[in-house]
């Protein structure tokens, strides 16, 4: 692999680990606070899970590199998950018992969803790398995302079958969430030398289109519409999401007060052995 594609693979598998890390994160935050006692427990196993496949990638990128990263080390900034990943969704509360904001079940579903589509695509394109270990790797990740997407379907099929305030909440945080999972599909660094090379053949556009396409008998079903934005792409309306950058590192300050809570155990002593 020559030092280009070697340096945008690098990119590639610290977003996906990224992403599946602070999803993961947020979907545990559920635990406890979910509508039914089930979901405390369907969650935050879904989280669990995510946490580990992040883990897998962290070891990939190792793999390539020969760096080993811990995740608590790293500056916020230094983060290239989405930003559709690190909205707060579960509710929260101040010390005094305030409600500091979340408790969106309806957008946590809606996320979890459109992100799962995204997942089941980028995995069928890692699974066919010409890096080995990469697609050796995501057999087992592929096994335990196709239970998550099942369950984004059936509560989207609860949701968009329920009565009129359960849809009306289904469609309102759809159209929230819209713009911002496009970001999912803002490209990494180097990503046109992965395609190029076929490190991974399939690049963010057709990536897209791809999900676009898989979303189409999920919502006809239920006769939801996306939501309209300009531009078009096969038929389907595209735009460029408002909260791109997170590949980049840029965020928005729902991460800052995540990243503080995962880190704040590692910054009461950085240099001590966990």
């Amino acid at each position: 692999m020559r030092p280009a594609a070697r340096d945008a693979l690098a990119h590639a598998l610290l977003a996906t680990a990224d992403d599946e890390l602070v999803l993961g994160y947020r979907d545990t935050e559920w635990t406890g606070a979910a509508p039914i006692l089930e979901e405390d427990v369907a969650f935050s196993s879904i989280g669990q899970d995510e946490v580990g496949h992040a883990r897998l990638f962290y070891a990939l990128l190792h793999e390539l590199t020969g760096v080993a990263l811990d995740y608590r080390a790293r500056r916020a900034d230094e983060y290239r998950h989405a930003c559709f990943l690190e909205t707060q969704t579960a509710p929260r509360y101040s010390p005094d018992g305030s409600h500091r904001g979340g408790s969106d079940w309806a957008y946590a579903i809606v996320r979890q969803y459109l992100y799962d589509l995204f997942d089941a695509e980028r995995l069928a394109a890692l699974r066919a790398s010409a890096w080995d270990p990469l697609a050796q790797a995501v057999d087992k990740v592929q096994r335990e995302e196709k239970y998550h997407l099942q369950h984004g379907r059936m509560w989207l099929e609860r949701l968009a079958g329920g009565d009129r305030v359960a849809r009306g909440r289904l469609e309102a945080a759809l159209a929230r969430a819209w713009p911002h999972a496009l970001a999912l599909f803002e490209p990494t660094e180097g990503d046109d030398v992965l395609l190029a090379d076929r490190i991974i053949p399939v690049g963010s556009s057709e990536l897209r289109d791809r999900w676009l396409e898989r979303l189409r008998p999920s919502f006809s079903a239920h006769h939801l519409a996306l939501p309209a934005e300009r531009g078009r792409s096969g038929g389907w309306t595209v735009t460029v999401a408002a909260s791109a950058g997170g590949r980049s590192g840029r965020h928005t300050p729902d991460w800052t007060d995540l990243w503080n809570e995962m880190t704040s155990v590692y910054r009461l002593d950085p240099a001590a052995v966990w």
